[in-house]
């Protein structure tokens, strides 16, 4: 000590703290990743689904690329119809395979509510196929609710 100064250590406190954070944060990221290969082990329903959902928006923008489907609302619907199937199919095997039994109820409201836009996009009658979807979005909630448990 020179006149009651206090010498600084030549590394700072602070730095200290912040490389060993850098490495906590560093290991976290490692876990994180691993744990993300497991979820994805543990879930391999979504994970297909997921998948197979982004190819059919890749076919369906290919089809509309090489003018298969002309109309770009006709485009779209076919796509939210495939999506709709994609989801309802995610569905019925969770509900079919115990090992991944989840809540479907929010992907049964995703596919009403994608099969009814494909509706009002294909035949352009949305005054139609809106209140339907509501309709079918709340008779979903409402089974969801009162449908035995298992």
């Amino acid at each position: 000590m020179v006149l009651g100064v206090k010498e600084m250590d030549p590394v700072d406190p602070s730095q200290k703290r912040g490389e060993k954070g850098e490495e906590k944060e560093r290991e976290k990221g490692e876990e994180k990743g691993q744990n993300l290969d497991e979820k994805y082990r543990r879930n391999p329903v979504g994970f297909v689904g997921f998948t197979v959902l982004i190819i059919w928006l890749g076919v369906v923008l290919l089809l509309q690329n090489l003018e298969v489907i002309a109309d770009d609302d006709r485009g779209w619907a076919v796509f939210a119809w495939g999506a709709g199937a994609i989801l309802l199919a995610q569905a019925l095997v969770r509900l079919a395979t115990p090992r991944w039994r989840t809540s479907v109820l929010g992907t049964f409201v995703w596919a009403a509510i994608l099969v009814g836009v494909g509706f009002g996009l294909w035949f352009e009658a949305w005054e139609l196929a809106g209140p339907i979807v509501i309709i079918a979005v709340g008779v979903a909630i409402l089974a969801g609710r009162f449908l035995p448990r298992r």
